[in-house]
């Protein structure tokens, strides 16, 4: 789901019936909306509700093995929870693309410092900027395709993109939080699909949590067998 602030506003505003299908509120009916969206969006971060959305960095390659990403940072934007995708762009202006792998497979890369066309990379994600190693060392301007972590969106006209399955949550969490503003009663349906929307992100991202909670157990299990034997 790709909208900016004030499309979930207008949308969440036309659930309650304050508007009506082709209207648009008036700019101190949208900030005001605005404040209330930051106030419910940090809200679920405090019940560790992630919301993600997806945006395009850029990274100018000097020849280095690493970069780091985040604020202040080699590349300066907000620091990503993965990237998933990316591409080289070389001086003669084709694009490369580049293939993400994990730790161990970046650590079996021989010739660290060999200088070619990129081709793979690893993000190790730490905090406050992760890393972004790449092989072989080459120049250009590297493209990341990554998924962050939301910040309040700055103005009405900030661009947000969503997983699908975020949408009904915020559109019908944001209506029933805006409804006494206006006077609105809020309808048994609505008031439900904002609650089994909020409840369908906690439990994915609660089983998220638990897989990854599983995968180190096993990788720890796996060490200490070995070491053991």
């Amino acid at each position: 789901m790709s909208e900016t602030a004030l499309t979930l506003i207008q949308d969440a505003l036309m659930k309650i019936g304050v508007l009506a299908e082709g209207e648009t509120c008036s700019d101190a009916m949208a900030q005001s909306a605005l404040r209330t969206l930051k106030y419910m969006l940090r809200h679920w971060s405090a019940k560790n509700i992630r919301l993600y959305y997806t945006k395009q960095d850029t990274v100018v390659l000097t020849g280095a093995s690493s970069y780091t990403i985040g604020s202040g940072g080699d590349c300066d934007t907000v620091r990503p929870s993965s990237i998933r995708g990316g591409f080289v762009r070389g001086s003669s202006g084709l694009d490369h693309p580049i293939k993400i792998v994990d730790e161990d497979k970046y650590r079996k890369l021989s010739i660290k410092d060999l200088s070619l066309t990129p081709e793979y990379i690893w993000y190790n994600p730490e905090y406050p900027l992760g890393k972004i190693y790449i092989w072989p060392i080459g120049t250009g301007t590297l493209y990341l395709d990554s998924l962050k972590p939301l910040t309040d969106p700055a103005t009405l006209t900030t661009s947000v993109s969503f997983p699908p399955e975020y949408d009904e949550a915020i559109i019908y969490g944001l209506a029933v939080r805006l409804s006494p503003n206006y006077g609105k009663a809020v309808s048994d349906d609505i008031a439900t699909l904002a609650l089994d929307g909020l409840r369908d992100i906690e439990s994915k991202n609660f089983n998220e949590q638990m897989v990854t909670a599983r995968l180190e157990i096993i990788d720890i299990a796996e060490k200490w067998s070995i070491d053991v034997g």
